[in-house]
């Protein structure tokens, strides 16, 4: 076990917003959850998956969001209006606590701690910070590898840990229980619909299991790769070295897609998630060809010059030129991402999503491309 140092902490950021894909949660909120941590007097700790016993118990805690359209807003402003000036820490705090202690309530078992549903500067902080403030280690993984649009895009469903029973719970103060979810799919399209009408986010807890099946379900060790990302990015700038560069150097299993600047960029709201596309025009080694992009909340599938290219399940990220740091997709202003300078790496899945099973799920078909998974280093070898 291993205590993080706030250091440690901001450099998770960093990594987590480079994985992150162009989402996996607010970096605002990370920095603020990482705040109250240590300004309470508490720490971080992390504990490898091997050091768990086996019969401890685990679960996934995340929030859901959903596009909220305007008459649902109106309906909900009355039950809304309450927390409008409540703290957003302890707001998300309250609501994933209730939805961990109804869990825990539900099977009859304590969790020895709460796994990550992704990799993101929110999301990934949420569960360590959770854990941190109930004086628990946080586990050095994930559910995921990198950031996803659905919660069914999970590892611990490639693996057979049931999504069910899931408890829910959002800040207008309803509880949710779902004994028993038909599958992943079913799970996701609940959830993602209780966000909804609970104004765009509802608190989950789910996929209650052993540490020992969790073992085979996670990503390992993704926590410290995104420590380390983050550290290399800190460092190179300290060292006017070129962050990206740095990247490419230290991570094996990282390799250049394209290099460019951006052209053009749009989004839309709907069906509860962040839709757009997004083209690069190239210049270097990339000088006269296009880079398309395609995300849905995250960085998705890849075109180059319209021929399909690097895709999901492998990472897509997205990266200023100069900073290293990843480009968030959901930005107020898009605007201000034309004419920027950036990087596309790419990263290699885990071996789980590598698996038939892995890439049915989460691979270019699950969203309705007739594409073949072509794993990332061989896109761009």
């Amino acid at each position: 076990m291993k205590t993080l140092k706030k250091q440690d902490m901001l450099d998770l950021l960093v990594g987590a917003g480079i994985l992150g894909c162009g989402g996996g949660g607010s970096e605002g909120l990370g920095r603020r959850f990482i705040n109250a941590i240590h300004d309470s007097g508490r720490h971080f700790t992390l504990v490898d998956p091997t050091e768990i016993p086996d019969d401890n118990y685990l679960c996934i805690t995340a929030g859901v969001g959903g596009g909220v359209g305007e008459e649902i807003k109106e309906k909900l402003r009355q039950y809304l209006a309450s927390t409008e000036k409540q703290d957003l820490v302890e707001l998300q705090t309250a609501t994933a606590q209730r939805a961990i202690r109804e869990l825990e309530t539900l099977i009859g078992r304590r969790f020895f701690t709460y796994v990550p549903s992704e990799i993101g500067p929110g999301n990934t902080v949420l569960p360590m910070y959770l854990a941190a403030f109930e004086g628990k280690p946080a586990i050095d993984g994930d559910a995921c590898g990198r950031a996803k649009p659905e919660m069914s895009l999970s590892t611990t469903h490639v693996a057979g840990i049931p999504v069910s029973p899931m408890t829910m719970a959002n800040t207008i103060g309803d509880i949710m229980i779902l004994k028993k979810a038909a599958d992943d799919y079913r799970g996701e399209d609940i959830a993602r619909y209780m966000a909804v009408i609970s104004g765009g986010m509802v608190s989950v807890a789910r996929a209650p299991s052993t540490a020992a099946n969790y073992r085979q379900g996670i990503v390992h060790n993704s926590i410290s790769r995104c420590i380390r990302l983050g550290s290399i990015v800190r460092r190179s700038r300290e060292q006017h070295f070129n962050p990206v560069d740095s990247i490419l150097k230290s991570e094996a299993d990282s390799v250049r897609l394209f290099y460019g600047t951006v052209k053009s960029w749009t989004r839309k709201e709907e069906g509860g998630f962040m839709w757009g596309d997004l083209s690069v025009d190239g210049f270097g080694d990339f000088g006269g060809r296009r880079l398309d992009v395609w995300y849905k909340n995250e960085y998705l599938i890849t075109w180059m010059d319209g021929k399909p290219y690097a895709t999901c399940p492998d990472s897509i990220c997205i990266l200023d030129a100069s900073s290293g740091e990843g480009l968030s997709a959901w930005v107020p202003d898009l605007k201000t991402q034309i004419g920027r300078e950036v990087d596309i790496l790419g990263f290699r899945a885990d071996k789980l999503w590598r698996t038939d099973k892995g890439i049915s799920i989460f691979g270019p078909r699950h969203f309705g491309y007739d594409i073949d998974y072509v794993p990332v280093e061989k896109a761009a070898g």
